[in-house]
């Protein structure tokens, strides 16, 4: 049977899709939503002199770590950005060769079930930057177009503590290369959120190519907070930018945070990458499969600038994506998972995860239990060997102690999403989606790709996840800002579906 997906304005449908597939497009959709007015909220703005004084506090609490003979590793945080779940070799891609990725799953452990705690940008990258569910200060959706983000302060709650901030206090070097979209205003900056150093764009999009026209600061590429002409492909740029940072700081612990914004729209790449690739004729998917191999080339040399310092065998490195690979630019693939980016089904957000630290981890791991983007933060801090303080309260779990095999058990009982009116819960192998009352159940184990509808037949079961995430919602905030609005409807197996970004 086919899924009516897609309706648009005026009742016209946009296409038709089987489950499993990510083949269409919503781009009238998503450039409607981006272009819709905002209305009025109120501003984020710095922390008053006693909210200052309690995260000060906090972080005061963080414990350097203990006086040990062995240096404490090097991290190299490496974060994608809408990559499709399956076009990385090491995911199955047949037609864009990635070998450094692949070479870098191959050195490490590979993760078949790996979460973000969003389907859009934005919220995801809360979420891992503070190691808590974005929810809890409210951060729901984008943060919308970088001109409406700065002009209503929308961003990271200045009170979060962020894994810049916990690595800085515990001795680190910490630099960022990237996209930032946590905020443009400068006390949501990166240099304001535990980085000493800063290479990047704050908004949540920007050209490949060099701009031929001037930008307002908060869409310009940046070297801290100075705007900068940047003349090369902004995927090279950025890992440029990383080698140069782990050259600077090869002789003390540094913390690489490197958020390219590869493969996001635009789609587009210099001609050294599309030459790679002769033979597709499709000139949108050419350059989408000519992006993510700059992003590999990207890896690879950070890979070798490790390497090259004799850095690779005392350091964590992660390699994550933001969230799910969009449907509605017809070129990415998620594999066997159902639909993509905005969405709640596995499409949107299941990830490619992999980390790899030589000498702690096994080699050619592959790690099959559910784990989060919310996890990182407290795996890195104890790989720091940095104790945290229980007032700061993650979400995520440490993963060390699993991949090792110290603990056999799963790292979390449930997992939580949340998009307006969009709710879904992982607990096991169960997987409740919600869109407004309706709801689908599935068994993640024998149907990974979420094509039966199993509510009617596992009422029990049903009820036990609704009763989860009604509680998890409980401890949430309500959004600190609305999504888009003009909220446009899609059809999923006759229901709709609001699109809130």
């Amino acid at each position: 049977m086919f899924d009516r997906y897609a309706k648009s304005m005026g009742g016209r449908i946009l296409g038709t899709v089987k489950p499993g597939q990510a083949i269409l497009t919503i781009a009238l959709l998503w450039s409607f939503a981006l272009n819709a007015q905002e209305p009025a909220q109120a501003v984020i703005g710095k922390l008053n002199e006693k909210e200052a004084a309690a995260k000060k506090l906090l972080l005061e609490g963080i414990k350097n770590p203990e006086k040990i003979d062995e240096r404490p590793p090097n991290v190299v945080f490496i974060l994608a950005d809408d990559l499709g779940y399956a076009d990385t070799g090491a995911y199955g891609s047949k037609s864009i060769p990635t070998p450094h990725i692949d070479a870098l799953a191959r050195s490490g452990v590979r993760f078949t079930d790996a979460y973000v705690t969003a389907s859009s940008c934005s919220p995801s990258r809360a979420g891992l930057m503070s190691g808590r569910y974005q929810q809890r200060f409210g951060f729901e959706f984008n943060t919308s177009g970088a001109a409406i983000t700065q002009r209503l302060g929308r961003g990271l709650d200045p009170a979060a503590v962020t894994l810049a901030d916990v690595l800085q206090r515990g001795g680190y070097s910490t630099g960022m290369s990237g996209k930032w979209h946590l905020g443009t205003r400068d006390h949501f900056h990166p240099r304001s959120r535990g980085f000493d150093e800063f290479f990047g764009f704050l908004a949540g999009a920007h050209s490949y190519l060099p701009s031929k026209r001037k930008e307002p600061v908060y869409s310009s590429i940046l070297r801290d907070r100075k705007t900068v002409k940047e003349p090369a492909y902004l995927t090279d740029a950025i890992a440029r930018e990383t080698v140069r940072f782990i050259a600077r700081h090869k002789d003390e612990p540094f913390f690489a945070y490197v958020a390219f914004n590869a493969v996001h729209t635009p789609i587009e790449a210099s001609k050294k990458y599309l030459d790679r690739f002769p033979g597709v004729g499709n000139a949108r998917q050419k350059a989408y499969n000519a992006m993510t191999s700059a992003l590999d080339d990207a890896v690879g040399a950070i890979l070798a600038a490790l390497k090259k310092h004799k850095l690779e065998n005392n350091t964590l490195v992660i390699f994550l994506n933001d969230n799910g690979g969009p449907v509605y630019t017809r070129v990415q693939s998620n594999g066997r998972l159902r639909l993509g980016k905005l969405f709640l089904f596995e499409g949107g957000i299941r990830v490619p995860m992999i980390i790899s630290w030589p000498g702690k981890l096994e080699p050619g791991g592959v790690y099959g239990k559910p784990v989060s983007s919310l996890d990182v933060f407290p795996t890195v801090c104890a790989a720091a060997g940095i104790q945290l303080p229980p007032e700061l309260k993650l979400d995520g779990a440490d993963l060390l102690p699993y991949l090792t095999g110290k603990n056999e058990s799963s790292p979390h009982e449930a997992l939580f999403w949340s998009n307006g009116p969009n709710r879904a819960v992982r607990l096991g192998k169960w997987k409740l989606v919600k869109a407004g009352e309706h709801s689908w159940l599935f068994d993640l184990e024998k149907d990974p790709g979420e094509k039966t509808n199993l509510a009617k037949q596992k009422p029990g079961i049903l009820e036990k996840l609704e009763k989860a995430l009604l509680q998890w919602q409980k401890e949430m905030k309500p959004p600190a800002w609305p999504s888009k609005p003009n909220r446009r409807k899609v059809e999923i197996d006759g229901v709709a579906w609001e699109m809130n970004i």
